[in-house]
């Protein structure tokens, strides 16, 4: 069991060799404006089936302390709804890289964005849940 509401070191994805599967072959992504949720299947280790990276433009937010701030933001969405995504994925054996992209030219609006953050995170595990059953069912076809 994952302790609930935290956001511990191994669930960061620092992996330079996932990263770069995460930009070569993370064609699987969920849009939601102003939020981009790209994931792919990646042999990760540790307790938890998912592991996290948070990015924000430096185009759209040339000041480190702007994109610090929504960074935190972003760490704190995905820290308070990561039981949505845990729990698709419980019981499966199949683990993800994700990546959480701030597409918005402006502050995060915690009041605002926090309904359509959560609607992304349902929307996701769904996709999750599916992309694992059929990955599974395709191993199957294949024994």
């Amino acid at each position: 069991m994952h302790p609930p509401y935290t956001f511990s070191k191994y669930e960061r994805l620092c992996r330079k060799s996932i990263i770069d599967k995460l930009f070569e072959k993370g064609n699987r992504s969920l849009v939601r404006f102003p939020f981009r949720f790209i994931y792919v299947s990646a042999p990760i280790e540790g307790p938890f089936p998912i592991q996290v990276l948070i990015t924000v433009s430096r185009k759209s937010f040339p000041k480190s302390t702007q994109r610090n701030r929504i960074k935190r933001q972003l760490r704190e969405f995905y820290r308070m709804h990561k039981h949505i995504l845990y729990q698709a994925l419980e019981d499966k054996q199949q683990r993800f890289a994700l990546m959480l992209a701030y597409q918005g030219k402006t502050e995060l609006d915690y009041q605002r964005h926090l309904p359509v953050f959560k609607q992304s995170i349902i929307q996701l595990s769904n996709e999750l849940a599916k992309t694992n059953t059929t990955s599974v069912s395709a191993s199957d076809q294949v024994l």
